[in-house]
């Protein structure tokens, strides 16, 4: 088994086994099971893992394997609607950026949303935990986005 599978096949058994919520605790767990990485990398394997956060029943988040109970939204334009409408508080921006802002927690889940979606308009987007910067190709381009999303979230 090479590294980058190993080191997937831990994160999977860490996010199993214990309540953990964020990048920074993952790892440190992983890095007390012998395992050694960077944030970048260990962003890339939550994504290409299909990793989501979900409620932990205590107010916070954690990381969940990709399952139906902890992607209880559903797939495809179906999520991005959801996540849209239930998440989505505010839209703004300036120049070639669109700033969506969502209830806490949320931003992360609605950006890879509409990473999935694929849209043309979307040069890149970067999330925290209630604001999405979404880098468009043109100031037209990106009203025509913030309508889109507005349309899909009603």
């Amino acid at each position: 088994m090479g590294e980058k599978e190993e080191r997937q096949r831990r994160i999977l058994t860490v996010i199993a086994s214990h309540a953990i919520g964020t990048q920074r605790a993952l790892s440190e767990a992983l890095s007390a099971a012998g395992i050694s990485t960077t944030q970048s990398t260990l962003s890339k394997d939550l994504k290409q893992l299909g990793i989501v956060k979900s409620p932990d029943g205590e107010g916070g988040f954690r990381y969940r394997p990709p399952t139906e109970d902890a992607r209880p939204y559903g797939s495809g334009s179906d999520l991005l609607a959801r996540e849209l409408r239930d998440f989505v508080v505010e839209t703004g921006g300036a120049g070639h950026t669109l700033v969506l802002k969502t209830i806490t927690g949320h931003a992360q889940g609605v950006c890879e949303a509409i990473d999935r979606a694929g849209w043309t308009e979307v040069v890149g987007t970067i999330a925290g935990e209630n604001t999405i910067f979404i880098l468009c190709q043109s100031v037209e381009e990106r009203e025509l986005l913030k309508e889109r999303i507005l349309e899909i979230s009603q």
